[in-house]
């Protein structure tokens, strides 16, 4: 199933353009965040592989997605990336509270988040349900009535999931049951042991998955999206300082840098399609 043609979303980029601001300014050329001066600081939660996960063990910094584009991005500024770990539902505060400099992980373009945070698209990606291999494709939001969904706590996912279910009773039709951990590799687990019948999560991370062991799950639905929603880089709110890190992403994709990122944890370049525009 391809998750990823129903994301053609054109008329996103409007939004996109209104993200990144100013992003082709001369302000932007060639120039160092005020923020990465000194180093570059990323909040991440390693729990979300491709994007950011603990490969062993004994490493002491995640590996992922996320970890190579900051620290791409941190060379193209000429100075070191390091990484703050904790739940994904800390990130965002802890931004705000200046304990790092960005979030980078896994998070996604929300209008909602906006409020508070300023943007910078980096790669493309679609929400979907997956569910045990060789379970049937859901057709028709009904078939998911009375079901039990398990989704991580402090992501977009609990909101998609209400949102859906509010279709559903108004279609007269019993809401989906929401089942809510702080860890997507606990609500993966919940899938694994028979406790959920899906679980929302990325198409990245259900194709790092196949990879690494595949045969366990299949993506049966893609959530329906109004917009544009890549996973994007979040900064405190400062025009000034996103227009630089536009303006950075904008040249790790015109120099291949994004691409060799996205050729090594197997995702498609499709997912490039939009971002730095």
């Amino acid at each position: 199933m391809n998750t990823r043609q129903s994301r053609c979303m054109i008329p996103g980029k409007a939004t996109l353009a209104a993200v990144i601001v100013a992003a082709a300014s001369p302000l932007a050329a060639q120039t160092v965040p005020d923020f990465a001066a000194d180093g570059f600081s990323v909040c991440v939660d390693p729990t979300f592989p491709p994007m950011e996960y603990m490969a062993d063990a004994a490493d002491k910094e995640p590996s992922g997605v996320d970890i190579d584009v900051a620290r791409a991005l941190a060379a193209h500024w000429g100075v070191d990336a390091s990484f703050v770990s904790m739940d994904f539902a800390g990130l965002l505060p802890s931004l705000e509270a200046g304990r790092c400099d960005a979030v980078i992980s896994g998070t996604v373009l929300r209008e909602d988040r906006l409020k508070t945070f300023n943007a910078v698209p980096y790669l493309d990606t679609s929400t979907v349900l997956i569910a045990g291999k060789g379970a049937p494709v859901v057709s028709d939001i009904a078939e998911l009535a009375g079901k039990t969904v398990a989704v991580q706590s402090g992501t977009s996912y609990p909101g998609r999931m209400e949102s859906l279910n509010a279709e559903l009773e108004a279609a007269g039709h019993a809401p989906t049951k929401i089942q809510q951990y702080p860890k997507q590799s606990d609500a993966i687990q919940q899938l694994l042991v028979g406790r959920a019948a899906y679980v929302v999560t990325q198409d990245t991370e259900i194709a790092f998955r196949e990879l690494q062991d595949p045969g366990k799950f299949d993506v049966v639905f893609t959530m329906p999206a109004a917009a544009f929603e890549p996973f994007s880089v979040y900064l405190r709110k400062d025009d000034a300082e996103t227009a630089k890190t536009g303006e950075a992403v904008k040249a790790l994709v015109e120099n291949g840098e994004l691409l060799k990122i996205v050729e090594k944890w197997n995702l498609s370049p499709s997912q490039l399609n939009g971002i730095g525009e």
